[in-house]
């Protein structure tokens, strides 16, 4: 029903644009709208006013936010760090409930990672490397993060959160 009357608005704001939009309701209560009048006695429907820019610099009113902040000299997060693997919404099907993350980051000296599990953190000690196996993770949906943090022991930057799905392997089945 939502994607109907985003349907219906969207072609009455074309409309709108383009001349009058009449609305009448027929014999079961069901609303219309046309370009066109249904009786002689049919007026323009009231509709708001459009409301359009131009491409370019935004309407005034409207704040650009500052690029991202950068905490202890280093990038915006989303430039610093990024898991590569697994893929969001990868189901993984392991008895062991094992998986590797993998990140792409630039890690400068004493700076570490930190991988989580479903918000909590994995390894007690940020490591340096770039891939981390994750054992004994229950069947379910869960939510791996990490950190990048730097020699002063702080958090300098976050992977993007990459939900993933673990169950067992599929039993195979034998033809017969």
């Amino acid at each position: 029903m939502r994607i109907l009357t985003a349907a219906v608005l969207s072609c009455l704001s074309a409309t709108a644009a383009a001349g009058d939009v009449y609305r009448w309701v027929d014999g079961n209560g069901v609303v219309h709208y046309s370009d066109k009048p249904q009786a002689p006695s049919d007026k323009p429907a009231a509709l708001p006013q459009l409301q359009t820019f131009k491409p370019g610099n935004p309407p005034s009113g409207f704040a650009t936010p500052p690029p991202a902040a950068a905490k202890n000299g280093a990038t915006a997060a989303a430039d610093a760090i990024a898991i590569v693997s697994p893929a969001p919404d990868e189901t993984i099907r392991d008895a062991d409930g094992k998986f590797t993350v993998s990140v792409n980051v630039n890690l400068r000296e004493g700076e570490g990672l930190v991988y989580y599990l479903d918000g909590n953190a994995v390894n007690a000690q940020p490591t340096p490397s770039t891939a981390f196996l994750y054992s004994g993770v229950d069947r379910g949906e869960h939510s791996v993060t990490v950190a990048m943090v730097g020699a002063d022991g702080h958090e300098v930057a976050r992977a993007a959160t990459v939900t993933i799905h673990m169950k067992p392997p599929m039993a195979q089945r034998h033809g017969g």
